[in-house]
């Protein structure tokens, strides 16, 4: 169960591909949002089947004024007026999930974390159903906050002290669980895939994405500074997210290239990325600390507890990223230009970025991860 951004789903990919290993009769069920559906049935459709809970979500955002948070037109439109509706759609989905549940009785569920968890964990607890959690970001979200105390295992990306609201007899560190196949690529194997892509393996390879749905503001950042990167003799593949592309399809170029979503060239293009600029959401930071990256983090700064923000400081700490302020980059593309130009203009600080990112790497998360949910499946 995951859902409200991709960083949920694509960790439910490699738990049900784990599980699959371990027990192929296991029947296992994915639910989530119906926004992330289409990429969850795109990753998984061909494995196991994957329903859609009618959720809504309690939308709250971080380092806004007063009136503009309570009173500007703009939120009272997206969303005040909008959380009215989404507490019916939650009052929905909880009678949703019982019905659903009641029919096909799970021995044990996987709560990844997201809005569209809530219905599903409470009315686990409610049918007596045991459920494992898992949260990824450093700052628990206000769900997994609510579903912990009635979780029967947590597992958490983060060391334990971040998170005292979790009971630690239950609560276990082990990291991020990431798709298979992302490791360390070889020179070799980096040159092949930007053959793949259609890039030319005699200049770097700055790779940009925003995450399940893009970054708007980042695409737009990037288009504004390619011409100056790519006379640096290098090269760009802009992720846009989906409904973003085809917007900025006359910057394509020789040089630039821009898609929507990556699903069968993601590792292709993970492994041929020489610099990453990305949001700082904890999925997409372990997946490239497993690929031992050299990246540049844009935490979006109004996202509920400022999470990214909190998550990109930690490896900012560790000398394992460069971190710039979205709203800073927003005003002055400059910033971001600077950024990128450093890094390829210095192997040597790109390598010290990727070894130390390379240390927050967790390879048996997946492994711990899905002897808890087999755990508590036979009840031990």
């Amino acid at each position: 169960m995951g859902g409200g951004s991709g960083g949920h789903i694509t960790p439910i990919v490699a738990v049900v591909n784990e599980i699959k290993k371990h027990d192929k009769k296991s029947e296992i069920r994915v639910w989530c949002d119906r926004k992330f559906s289409g990429q969850a049935r795109e990753l998984l459709g061909a494995i196991v089947r994957v329903d859609i809970i009618a959720s809504g979500k309690w939308r709250r955002y971080a380092n806004l004024n007063f009136f503009h948070k309570y009173f500007s037109f703009y939120h009272i439109t997206h969303t005040h007026i909008p959380n009215f509706i989404d507490l019916i759609k939650i009052t929905f989905a909880i009678f949703q999930s019982f019905i659903k549940l009641i029919a096909w009785r799970p021995d044990v569920i996987f709560l990844k974390g997201g809005f569209v968890c809530l219905p599903v964990g409470l009315a686990a607890h409610v049918l007596r159903i045991p459920t494992v959690i898992h949260d990824s970001d450093t700052t628990p979200g206000l769900t997994n906050r609510i579903l912990a105390r009635y979780a029967t295992a947590i597992a958490v990306g983060s060391p334990i002290e971040n998170y005292p609201q979790y009971p630690k007899k239950i609560t276990k560190f082990v990291g991020v669980p990431i798709r298979d196949g992302i490791r360390e690529f070889s020179a070799t194997e980096q040159r092949t895939a930007k053959e793949k892509l259609g890039f030319g393996t005699n200049k770097e390879l700055v790779l940009v994405v925003g995450g399940g749905l893009g970054a708007v503001s980042t695409n737009e950042v990037v288009v504004k500074i390619a011409t100056l990167i790519t006379k640096n003799n290098a090269q760009i593949l802009l992720v846009a997210g989906k409904g973003n592309a085809a917007k900025l399809e006359k910057h394509n170029s020789e040089n630039m290239k821009i898609v929507e979503f990556l699903t069968d060239d993601y590792l292709t293009a993970l492994a041929a990325g020489d610099i990453v600029v990305t949001r700082a959401g904890a999925t997409t930071m372990a997946e490239l600390a497993a690929a031992h990256k050299a990246v540049i983090i844009i935490p979006n700064s109004h996202l509920a507890g400022d999470h990214q923000t909190k998550n990109a400081l930690a490896y900012e700490k560790a000398d394992a990223a460069i971190v710039v302020k979205q709203d800073l980059v927003k005003e002055n593309p400059e910033i971001l230009e600077k950024a990128i130009l450093k890094l390829l203009a210095n192997r040597e600080l790109r390598q010290k970025l990727s070894r130390n990112l390379a240390k927050f790497a967790r390879p048996n998360a997946i492994n711990d991860i899905v002897d808890m949910i087999l755990r508590v499946r036979k009840g031990k």
